[in-house]
């Protein structure tokens, strides 16, 4: 009797158990990790460079399991310290920031936190932190593509192109960053005959300064300006809209993005040339949903898609086919390795020979 009773015992709470904790298709499935992505950038809206980064932050947006924070730090760079530490404090899976008038703030914070995740979108000046993955752009390849259309721009019958062989670029600052840009665009402009005007309004926001600049180079008779000037470039489109002249625009399709609002001002913009750091920023961050988050530093040209041309419809209708497939060759050659681009970055002592070849050449 005691032995039925022992057994009953034992069946009872063994149906207790399996009574409270169900059957294994019935247990809830573990919460999905949702990864909290701050961006920390001085402003939006200059319709170019920050822009574009935040482009890339509505592209991981659209994920399922990922949530996005937009910080305006302004361009008061006192602040940013705080404005840096206050996001590491608030537990963010990854911090998302860059520029080389801000990144210094990024690589304190991250020297200062050494379990947070930084993501450097265009560095300088890397630091050669465990949990800062960083990278730049090949923009000596996006001037040598920029410097091969403006020159065969002008050294065409386009209808907006005079017989000098003359081309301007407009640059935010006197600075190795900025003028990386334009040592491959000197370069190809001195292979093909042309002159190259160049200017700096020392600003990435005084576009009136900038419609100065251009209105000059576009009254000395250059045909074409390629704007790389964050905000600037307005003024300069604006300068070509009043010379009849063309333009190039620079970090996203500057001719999508002033069509509906500025229609004239489009029209002057005959190609964009992209340094596509919204596509950095998803790869980042399909690195970090991967798991397998890098350190270190990465250099994006051509081949890996972080700089090109914007062949958008405007391009393929303004442009003649003969001066496209040009283009598209130079491109390919690039990306093959066959042509040797001048660096500013890597050759800095060389640059001035380069730069005073094409402002001279006839």
């Amino acid at each position: 009797m005691k032995k039925l009773f022992k057994l009953a015992v034992v069946l009872l709470m063994t149906l207790t158990m399996f009574g409270c904790s169900g059957t294994t298709d019935e247990q809830e499935e573990p919460e999905a990790k949702v990864y909290k992505v701050a961006f920390i950038l001085p402003f939006i809206g200059d319709q170019s460079y920050f822009d574009t980064v935040n482009a890339g932050r509505l592209l991981v947006e659209e994920y399922d399991n990922v949530e996005t924070t937009l910080i305006e730090a302004g361009d008061d760079t006192s602040k940013w310290e705080s404005i840096m530490t206050d996001a590491c404090e608030a537990g963010y899976d990854l911090i998302v920031s860059g520029n080389n008038t801000y990144e210094s703030y990024l690589y304190a914070a991250a020297a200062a936190y050494p379990d947070q995740l930084f993501f450097n979108f265009d560095y300088t000046k890397s630091e050669d932190l465990p949990n800062v993955y960083s990278v730049t752009y090949n923009t000596a390849e996006l001037g040598y593509v920029a410097g091969t259309l403006a020159s065969l721009i002008t050294t065409s019958d386009m209808e907006k192109a005079n017989p000098d062989k003359k081309i301007g670029v407009i640059i935010g600052m006197d600075i190795p960053a900025m003028n990386e840009f334009i040592g491959g665009f000197c370069q190809v402009a001195t292979e093909l005959g042309v002159q190259v005007f160049i200017g700096s309004p020392e600003s990435f926001v005084d576009a009136a300064k900038g419609k100065e600049i251009a209105l000059n180079m576009y009254n000395e008779g250059v045909d074409v300006i390629w704007q790389v000037a964050g905000a600037v470039g307005i003024g300069i489109f604006e300068a070509a809209a009043e010379a009849d002249k063309y333009a190039l625009g620079v970090d996203q399709d500057q001719y999508a993005q002033l069509i509906d609002s500025q229609p004239a001002l489009a029209a002057t913009i005959v190609a964009s040339m992209a340094k596509n750091c919204d596509l950095a920023v998803k790869r980042a961050v399909d690195f970090l949903i991967s798991g397998e988050y890098p350190s270190g530093n990465e250099t994006l040209g051509i081949a890996q898609g972080g700089v090109g041309l914007i062949a958008n419809d405007y391009y393929k209708q303004l442009v003649p086919e003969t001066i496209r497939t040009q283009v598209d060759e130079v491109l390919g050659k690039v990306t093959a390795g066959e042509v040797q681009v001048f660096s500013v970055l890597a050759d800095p002592d060389g640059w001035q020979a380069v730069k005073d070849a094409a402002v001279a050449a006839k």
